[in-house]
């Protein structure tokens, strides 16, 4: 009876835990590191939609991208792609915009009265949704960038509740927001410096930074007074910015002075040294951020982004471990000439 009453209560605990959240990891949210993995992230996503494909997404140029959502309509599956109505005004976007639109795909310009709309998401089936800092373009081979694929049922309603308001934006060209409750999403322009500096905020320990651009002085501010109290602070952005030169050089000097470890990503970059489109963040080694929010006044206050902030230690080691690899070829700012000048060929402004 006791061999009995054992084997009962295993096969209870396997049940338990088959049913549990955790088991088989099939319900974990999976992170993907460009540029090693390129825009498989989206491509498998696109190839295993079966119903809908609903999209944000600021720039979309990547021949391989287009020829899966070509392939995605023609199967039957619904597609929905909202894109900057500024980058589609370029010759290339447009032709890729017309090019999607006549298979079927409904193609929105995005209204004008968001400065832009710079979202990088998108939600497959209404069963999972990818939020990610990657623009489609086709020189995604030397852009570090990150994604998340995440089955998290508030987030795709939330994303999916913006969608459709984002929609009848562009179609009014209004620039309305949804009601907001997810507590892992924040929306630019209603949320987002509200969320990143509370992150910011909570930082006891340490607090690693990736991202393009800089410039928001309460974010700026934020970050000098956690370093003058101890918590260990590291920011890592590029000395040239796509289409905007150096600025980050001066905004990088002044966080040193306050005692930030800040270290400029030095021209030329290659899949060898990435340029940091990433917008990344990682706290206490247990928090993490990543999205489209660039930290800048209008990425964070003027225009349509979205990110997420969620509680993850493997993700957050993971994403660490990628910011701790580009420190490793990155220049102290103190180092680098606030008057350096940036090649012509790292100006390009889609990424």
């Amino acid at each position: 009876m006791r061999n009995k009453s054992s084997l009962a209560q295993i096969i209870f605990i396997l049940i338990i835990l088959s049913q549990s959240t955790f088991a088989f990891n099939s319900s974990a949210d999976r992170l993907s590191v460009a540029p090693q993995e390129g825009h498989s992230l989206f491509i498998e996503s696109i190839d295993s939609a079966k119903t809908s494909i609903d999209m944000m997404m600021y720039h979309l140029t990547d021949p391989e991208v287009v020829a899966h959502l070509t392939m995605a309509k023609q199967r039957g599956v619904k597609v929905r792609i909202i894109l900057d109505h500024q980058a589609m005004s370029g010759n290339s976007s447009k032709a890729i915009a017309d090019q999607l639109s006549t298979v079927g795909v409904e193609i929105y310009p995005s209204t004008a009265l968001f400065t832009i709309t710079h979202a990088k998401a998108a939600v497959f089936d209404h069963q999972w949704a990818l939020i990610t800092t990657m623009n489609l373009t086709r020189v995604f081979y030397f852009s570090r960038d990150y994604g998340i694929k995440t089955y998290d049922v508030n987030i795709i309603s939330e994303f999916d509740s913006v969608f459709e308001t984002d929609v009848k934006n562009a179609l009014n060209q209004t620039n309305e927001s949804p009601a907001l409750g997810s507590s892992k999403l924040i929306w630019s322009p209603v949320n987002s410096k509200m969320g990143i500096l509370s992150l910011i905020n909570s930082a006891e320990s340490s607090l690693f930074i990736e991202v393009e651009n800089l410039g928001d002085w309460d974010v700026l501010a934020a970050l000098k007074l956690k370093a003058q109290s101890g918590v260990k602070v590291v920011v890592l952005v590029p000395a040239c910015v796509q289409g905007g030169g150096n600025r980050n050089i001066s905004l990088m000097i002044p966080l040193a002075e306050a005692g930030v470890d800040a270290r400029l990503s030095m021209p030329p970059y290659s899949s060898e040294n990435p340029y940091i489109h990433a917008k990344a963040i990682v706290v206490d080694q247990i928090n993490y951020y990543l999205g489209s929010e660039n930290l800048s006044y209008n990425s964070l206050t003027q225009a349509r982004e979205v990110g997420m902030i969620d509680a993850d230690p493997q993700i957050s080691s993971d994403i660490l471990n990628s910011i701790t690899f580009d420190l490793g070829l990155a220049t102290p700012a103190q180092q680098v000439d606030p008057a350096f000048i940036c090649p012509s060929s790292d100006s390009r402004s889609h990424l």
